[in-house]
């Protein structure tokens, strides 16, 4: 017998292993959309008309895998989309071979070609809450799936939140976190000691070689007139000492404070942060927003929460009643 091939937009299927719901479709758009494929709807017309045959004689019969769908002129289309059945499909398997029907027949219905009557409207009706409810099923079982992952996911969190969580709200910091924080204030405090000593040195020394400086410029004009040779060493050896001094002060700044924190450890130093607090001042926000406003990336996150906000308030009446400033309010209608 000569195997007929069907020739859908997913790619050849042989017409005689098609299951009745798909070959049901299949003839269908092919009667609606291209009726020139006369030996493919011949085709699929005598493989529909055994199986639903089959079907019926099966249903009579009360057979368990009687097709509920198997109805004398269940062979004309508009198809009736299948109602979701009280027991829902449930596990992945399931629910893929259920979507894959429906996305199916979604596309044999959804082919660019306009629904011509009511029966067509209500299977579409039909098929299109199926897919919703499907969407639903998709969901769940996804959420019962991952719900073993999550709540270990969550007692990992837990875990490592109880040490390292920092400035998270409605979370407390962790004892790691606080115990790093009162250490670093204690070592910040000592360091902080070792740089005040340094700076007071450091003055000490600046001052020390400015005034050996000035008495060395004092006995050097000293010497340029003086026929003693004893004043014009006392000159000499003054700037010799003014130099020194000032060699000294510029070694006390260089210095770094630190505090060794064991082998293979970071010394602990001094570093510098930087805050920025807003200012009580009535205009401080606008003044901010003056500066920010000619960076791009700026603006465009500030469009975006502004955005947020205008699609929040159009979705509330008394917000569209007034209206929102810079947005016209459009209204759409979808099933």
């Amino acid at each position: 017998m000569l195997t007929t091939i069907y020739k859908s937009s997913s790619g050849d299927k042989v017409i005689a292993d098609m299951q009745l719901s798909y070959a049901r479709n299949a003839l269908g758009k092919l009667q609606r959309t291209e009726p020139g494929r006369t030996a493919e709807i011949d085709a699929l017309q005598e493989h529909v008309d055994r199986l639903s045959a089959e079907a019926t004689a099966a249903a009579l019969a009360g057979g368990d895998d009687a097709n509920p769908r198997a109805v004398i002129g269940g062979n004309h289309p508009p198809e009736p989309t299948p109602e979701v059945s009280a027991e829902k499909p449930s596990g992945r398997d399931a629910i893929d071979t259920h979507v894959a029907d429906l996305l199916t027949e979604a596309g044999n219905w959804a082919d660019g070609v306009a629904i011509e009557n009511d029966g067509q409207a209500a299977a579409v009706g039909t098929l299109h809450r199926n897919l919703q409810t499907a969407v639903a099923l998709v969901k769940d079982n996804a959420t019962t799936e991952k719900k073993p992952h999550n709540e270990a996911i969550s007692e990992i969190q837990a875990w490592q939140n109880g040490y390292v969580a920092s400035g998270l709200k409605g979370t407390p910091d962790g004892k790691l976190t606080k115990a790093i924080a009162a250490t670093g204030r204690l070592s910040a405090a000592w360091l902080q000691k070792l740089e005040d000593d340094r700076r007071a040195r450091e003055k000490a020394a600046a001052d020390a070689a400015l005034a050996a400086a000035q008495e060395a410029i004092v006995a050097r004009e000293e010497a340029k007139v003086s026929t003693d040779l004893a004043v014009m060493d006392r000159a000499e050896d003054s700037l010799a000492d003014a130099k020194a001094l000032l060699r000294q002060a510029e070694g006390v700044a260089k210095e770094k404070v630190r505090v060794d924190a064991g082998e293979g450890q970071r010394a602990m130093t001094l570093r510098t942060i930087y805050h920025a607090d807003l200012i009580d001042a009535p205009n401080s926000w606008a003044l901010a927003y003056g500066h920010y406003k000619t960076n791009p990336e700026f603006m465009a996150e500030f469009h975006g929460l502004i955005q947020r906000w205008a699609t929040r308030d159009a979705r509330v009446e008394a917000t569209r009643v007034r209206g929102i400033p810079g947005f016209n309010i459009r209204e759409e209608k979808v099933v």
